[in-house]
């Protein structure tokens, strides 16, 4: 939720809308784009020159998190860091300071340090929207539903909704919650802001999957996909609606086979699978590469997409439960509890996710497939 606060470090391609489901949309933000890579070096020698200059460090470690954010990358997350050493570990560093580093810690999963960082923002500044948007966020996804609605509270207008709209979602009112983001928007506020608009429309579109409106959801993915065809949150909701929908075949269309975006390349990687196409292999050795990287700098942020490659691509269901439920351990989205009674299912210890189950009744978690697999897990 927190990106539409944050400016793009990427310059973007003019709004189109995809002539079919045949043509790739997917692209590399930055690598691909030299204006954006000339932008970044710009950045980063003026740093060299400036270390000490909190402005320039300050906009050069928020092009690395947005750019990690884009290619769901933790790398440009170090270099943030490193540019935002001389006040990182200081007593009481600037509000920028505490945003970003709440952010980067954010985006590491160390969800418990974001929110000390972002409860010492809003100490500072009650009125900061940005702190509280994120600070919901990292509620919502750890499981706080409460102190996400809390923080939410702060905020005002269409932010303030579509702040909202996510917590309502999983808890058992996603027609409500589909009907005020439908609301904005139609509105005419929205209308010049597209960065709201294509999170609005990603947000409505996940609810309508939710709600069994196949043809409403994925007419939001793809408007959604119009106005940024290049956010990699987006572009992976599509390809496992997609893949739900048994269209395997338009993932491999979406989704370029060279892209650097791990989440990315294990949709593919799985339509591949379902297709026994004959790149399936190269995919899944990559994606292995890549996991092997993540595990050699200790990175734990991936544990959900893990544990949908070993189940499905490795086929080992024990193993891959281990790590759904490390996952969930730390992270409580909707995804994440499907992927954990889908694992537990296929390893036949139903009794593990016991607790995952009961966390979808007691939310009231919407959906017709989580609920077959709640049902399944309570009948084994």
């Amino acid at each position: 939720m927190s990106a539409t606060l944050f400016a793009a470090s990427a310059v973007r391609a003019e709004p189109y809308v995809p002539a079919s489901d045949a043509q790739v949309i997917e692209r590399l933000p930055g690598g691909t784009d030299a204006r954006g890579d000339r932008a970044m070096r710009a950045m980063r020698a003026l740093l060299a020159r400036r270390p000490a200059d909190l402005d320039v460090a300050v906009r050069f470690a928020q092009a690395c998190v947005d750019r990690a954010k884009a290619l769901s990358d933790p790398r440009p997350l170090g270099q943030a860091q490193a540019a935002l050493s001389p006040w990182w570990d200081a007593p009481d560093p600037p509000v920028p300071v505490l945003l970003l580093r709440a952010t980067i810690r954010q985006r590491s999963h160390a969800f418990a340090p974001a929110l000390a960082d972002l409860d010492r923002v809003v100490a500072r500044e009650p009125g900061n929207a940005q702190a509280w948007l994120v600070r919901a966020d990292v509620q919502l996804v750890s499981g706080d539903h409460e102190g996400a609605r809390a923080s939410c509270a702060h905020l005002e207008g269409i932010t303030a909704v579509l702040c909202v709209a996510p917590i309502d979602g999983v808890e058992g009112a996603a027609a409500a919650a589909h009907a005020s983001v439908s609301a904005i928007l139609d509105g005419p506020t929205i209308a010049r802001d597209e960065r709201l608009r294509a999170w609005a429309g990603t947000l409505a579109a996940e609810l309508d999957e939710r709600l069994g409106r196949t043809g409403d959801a994925e007419a939001r993915y793809r408007a959604s996909l119009a106005i940024d065809p290049f956010d990699a949150y987006t572009v992976a909701a599509y390809a496992d609606f997609l893949l739900d929908e048994g269209r395997p075949q338009d993932v491999v269309a979406l989704i370029a086979a060279d892209t650097p975006v791990d989440n990315l390349l294990l949709r593919r990687a799985q339509a591949e699978h379902r297709l026994r196409s004959a790149d399936a292999a190269r995919s899944r050795a990559a994606l292995a590469e890549r996991f092997a990287a993540l595990h050699a700098r200790g990175d734990r942020v991936h544990l959900r997409e893990e544990a949908r490659y070993v189940l499905e691509l490795e086929g080992d269901a024990d193993a891959a439960l281990a790590l759904a439920l490390e996952n969930w351990s730390v992270q409580k989205e909707p995804l994440d509890a499907r992927i954990a009674l889908e694992c537990a299912l296929a390893a036949g210890r139903a009794r593990d996710v016991t607790a995952v189950a009961d966390w979808v009744v007691r939310t009231r978690l919407e959906g017709a497939r989580i609920a077959e697999l709640v049902r399944r897990v309570r009948a084994s």
